[in-house]
């Protein structure tokens, strides 16, 4: 058979073709060959994913020896899962926590989430992850720097308590302490079901109006109120009206002066602060001036409840110390619904199980 010049070169195109496909194919099969040992390779061995309290997916190293974190009561959660040895990193607030050891205290200070971390220092810390709250402050630009050096950073929040209990559990699963985190929220979650339970029995003509507040800025003739606050709407989930809530509920700390406090006339009166001092102090301030003519002051309930951390029997705060702050408000606003609750062996409960005997009171 004779093939034409036209055939020839149809029939050569042809050849070219399937020579140049095969070693496409060739070059693509050896290319993912690589690329599958090199990923085998550089791919750590136990690493997992976690999804934030921002939503975030976080990749997680297989090993977690080496943490900073920048919350104190993050701080202190982690402390009490048995992780303590694992930080190697702190904030400046973590430093004046009664309840961090004082080993954790005594570590690096990187900085704090409103004017910022030193990141150079934290990058010298080598931290295989960094925990921290997010949405404030220097939050956002200090997580985008620290993932801009490939550094795994988890976020958490606690605006209420099922934020608590869902970021005991995301400590635990980064911290290798699960059955720790799973101990503690279960016995939280338990003791938080309760005080519901018993709220949800009191009738609403039982129920008293009730100011929760700082004294911070009474030298100017204000206070501040909790109102859509953490604290604040703790008052109306244990059987309470919040006045404060009830008229700026689109406001957190609502700062109204004392021609407003007259006209709210609470039953009770909820002053909060940080140490017994100051809180005697406040108190002493404001004996013999206008608040005497308010229905709480004149039936003996104008209570003082320490917050935060820096000192011993303050439990008000975010994290598991904030089961007894809701007892001790519960106690405060509805005594006879929760006669039975017994808030010092609560205490010691706490304390003897997670916080290794330290003293509480």
């Amino acid at each position: 058979m004779t093939l034409g010049v036209s055939d020839m070169r149809r029939r050569g195109l042809t050849k070219l073709h399937m020579t140049l496909i095969l070693a496409v194919v060739v070059i693509a099969a050896v290319g993912a060959s690589f690329l599958a040992i090199r990923s085998a390779q550089v791919a750590p061995t136990g690493a997992f994913a976690v999804t934030d309290m921002a939503g975030r997916t976080v990749q997680i190293p297989a090993t977690v020896n080496r943490v900073v974190v920048l919350n104190s009561y993050w701080t202190e959660i982690a402390c009490i899962l048995g992780a303590s040895d694992k930080i190697v990193g702190i904030d400046k607030y973590s430093t004046a926590s009664y309840y961090i050891p004082s080993t954790v205290k005594n570590l690096t200070v990187v900085g704090d989430l409103f004017r910022g971390i030193n990141v150079e220092t934290l990058v010298a810390l080598k931290p295989d992850l960094v925990i921290t709250d997010y949405g404030y402050g220097k939050t956002g630009e200090i997580i985008r720097s620290l993932e801009s050096l490939n550094i795994s950073v988890v976020t958490l929040v606690s605006n209420n308590f099922d934020d608590q209990v869902a970021a005991i559990r995301i400590l635990g699963k980064v911290l290798n302490a699960e059955k720790s985190a799973g101990d503690l929220a279960t016995f939280l979650e338990s003791r938080h079901s309760g005080l519901l339970s018993t709220a949800a029995t009191i009738p609403a003509s039982d129920k008293p109006n009730v100011l929760v507040c700082k004294l911070d800025v009474w030298k100017e003739g204000l206070i501040y109120t909790y109102a859509n606050s953490t604290y604040g709407t703790l008052v109306e989930d244990l059987g309470g009206i919040n006045v404060a809530l009830r008229d700026y509920p689109d406001q957190s700390w609502p700062k109204v002066n004392l021609e407003k406090l007259l006209a709210w006339n609470p039953d009770i009166i909820i002053v909060l602060g940080y140490e017994n001092a100051t809180l005697a102090s406040q108190l002493s301030s404001i004996s013999n001036s206008s608040w005497n003519h308010l229905k709480a002051v004149k039936d003996g309930k104008l209570f003082p409840l320490k917050i935060g951390s820096k000192e011993a029997g303050a439990y008000l705060d975010w994290g598991p110390r904030m089961i007894i702050g809701e007892m001790q408000l519960a106690k405060m606003i509805q005594p006879t619904y929760y006669s039975d609750l017994n808030v010092n062996v609560v205490v010691d409960q706490l304390f003897n199980q997670f916080y290794g005997g330290l003293s509480a009171r």
